[in-house]
């Protein structure tokens, strides 16, 4: 692990994950010190473990319900999957008709029986193989209140989540917003 202003990064003796010392609530969680390794994690990880929140290689927030900006989401996901990258897809606001069960709150839906034509994947595939790949997908509560839908109206593994939650899953991973 790296280290910052010449501290070692203290290490969880069970998972490895670089932790902060737990010794107050300081700027960052789990800190007091000025001078202590931030750990990256908001006080609710830190209560529940940093090992409940593995390492993620790449973050995509899905804000939108156009077509094209699901499918291109999707495909960067399962190809970083495919190449043996941990993902996780989180849906905010509008975007949370990428997770239902159902896909007809997406814009533009024309565009998928083009891409079948063409032979290159349509939604459902994606998702499905993102699941086979043990992709981790999420909502954000609010977004699906937003959107006036229940967490039964979205595919079977999606998690509803706060954003802290995504934040602490995300971690340090490349983060890219469609």
């Amino acid at each position: 692990m790296a280290e910052l202003s010449g501290m070692p990064t203290p290490t969880s003796p069970s998972s490895g994950v670089s932790v902060a010392s737990s010794s107050g609530g300081g700027v960052f969680a789990g800190t007091s010190a000025a001078s202590a390794v931030p750990s990256g994690r908001t006080g609710f990880s830190s209560a529940v473990g940093a090992s409940a929140f593995p390492q993620c290689d790449l973050a995509l927030v899905i804000v939108e319900a156009r077509y094209e900006r699901v499918h291109a989401a999707l495909m960067m996901a399962a190809t970083a999957c495919a190449m043996g990258q941990s993902v996780v897809l989180f849906g905010m606001g509008a975007g949370v008709a990428a997770f239902c069960t159902k896909w007809n709150g997406l814009e533009d839906p024309q565009h998928e029986d083009l891409r079948k034509a063409v032979g290159v994947a349509g939604l459902e595939d994606l998702r499905t193989a993102l699941l086979d790949m043990d992709a981790t997908l999420m909502v954000c509560d609010s977004g699906l209140k937003t959107m006036g839908l229940s967490a039964e109206a979205l595919e079977h593994a999606v998690a509803v989540v706060g954003l802290p939650t995504f934040l602490d899953r995300a971690g340090p991973a490349r983060v890219a917003v469609f």
